[in-house]
């Protein structure tokens, strides 16, 4: 009886744990994470001097589908297996509980030094549900206020691909799923690039 009532608590105390782990990953601020390898670097022909062109912002939709930004990058750390790739902005500054995110993708093999335009959804890895969630694409900038907003994109180095990722594209894949899978992993380095889309 007595090791009956021991099994149980330890049952429970285990459930605690999880919950406890569950919560601190999603309570992780990815945007206080430091690049450690500095030459690690993502960069896109898209963008420059911190702003986007012109030419890549409203792309036009084609059976719900918009043409992906370019991006690029060098000097990948030594011992990773996978890639990831997230693009998000906040669309009210100073609230950072809200997320809007424009692209999601994962399981890049760590020998790809670049995704060309319009090429997101056609490379040898997986890709996650647009802005609004109504199809597997890229959304493209396309700020309708006045003023400057600000868009993050952020290349993650991997020790492995999240096993809660699927191995295919999946509209269930939304910012949250995403973010939440890769805190399952080790997070080798993050470098992020970051530009403006001003009306």
């Amino acid at each position: 009886m007595k090791q009956s009532k021991f099994l149980m608590l330890v049952f429970f105390m285990g459930l605690i744990a999880c919950k406890k782990n569950s919560r601190e990953m999603k309570n992780i601020n990815h945007d206080d994470f430091k690049t450690i390898h500095s030459d690690f670097k993502l960069t896109s022909k898209a963008i420059e001097n911190g702003v986007l062109l012109e030419a890549f912002k409203c792309e036009e939709k084609v059976n719900a589908i918009e043409n992906s930004i370019p991006l690029s990058w060098q000097n990948v750390p030594d011992g990773i297996k996978s890639l990831a790739v997230v693009m998000y902005h906040y669309p009210k500054k100073e609230d950072k509980t809200e997320i809007n995110s424009y692209l999601l993708l994962w399981d890049i093999d760590p020998g790809i030094t670049e995704i060309p335009y319009k090429m997101a959804s056609k490379g040898h890895w997986f890709m996650g549900a647009n802005k609004d969630g109504a199809a597997i694409s890229y959304t493209s900038p396309c700020s309708r206020g006045k003023g400057k907003h600000e868009y993050t994109i952020a290349l993650y180095a991997l020790a492995e691909t999240p096993k809660a990722l699927p191995k295919k594209h999946s509209l269930n894949v939304d910012y949250n799923v995403f973010m939440d899978a890769i805190a399952t992993v080790k997070i080798i380095d993050r470098t992020t690039l970051n530009f403006i889309d001003s009306n």
